[in-house]
């Protein structure tokens, strides 16, 4: 087990940390942690930017341990460019209830004439639809309240949908299903 130092404390290195969490995690958890190790929202550097083969590579050398089926489970589930745990458990429903895996996480979309429309959390590009959850610095903060609104209106001018989601919407899911089951194209 390769034990890295970190402000002077021995630990064990974040895919392994990934890892020793199998035994005591959900799946989605796992998900979400895995979503965390291949994307950019980890404020430790060396828990950000993993590969999926990394982390393939690490769950086969676990054969065996205790939790390596949960870990197997979440490597066909884990996606790159993902930037929050909220982001994870959105997309997360959208596919449990039958539709499409997402086009693009976090990718830039651009309008017909070139215009920048931004960088939707979850997008259907073929269907112009875009996913954006909404936390809840999304109205405390002026700007960040204030940008969202003018990222939303250049995509409803380039002809987007754009769906919101809130942690209401996590908290009880049925109303979010049924939003996904009418604009997002099945599986």
């Amino acid at each position: 087990m390769k034990i890295v130092s970190h402000r002077g404390l021995p630990i064990v290195t974040p895919i392994r940390a990934w890892i020793q969490c199998a035994e005591l995690l959900e799946l989605d958890d796992l998900v979400a942690m895995g979503d965390a190790l291949l994307s950019k929202w980890s404020p430790y550097a060396p828990a950000r930017y993993r590969t999926h083969a990394a982390l393939a590579e690490a769950v086969n050398r676990c054969e065996g341990r205790r939790g390596v089926g949960a870990l197997r489970k979440a490597l066909l589930l884990i996606r790159p460019r993902v930037w929050s745990p909220k982001e994870t458990q959105t997309r997360l429903i959208i596919v449990r209830c039958g539709r499409a895996e997402p086009e693009g996480l976090n990718e830039p979309m651009y309008a017909a004439d070139g215009l920048y429309l931004g960088k939707p959390d979850i997008s259907y590009r073929s269907i112009k639809v875009a996913i954006e959850y909404e936390g809840d610095y999304h109205r405390t903060s002026v700007t960040t309240f204030r940008d969202d609104i003018s990222r939303r209106e250049r995509f409803a001018d380039a002809g987007w949908r754009t769906l919101r989601v809130t942690q209401a919407d996590l908290d009880a899911p049925a109303a979010l299903e049924a939003r996904f089951l009418r604009y997002l194209p099945p599986r």
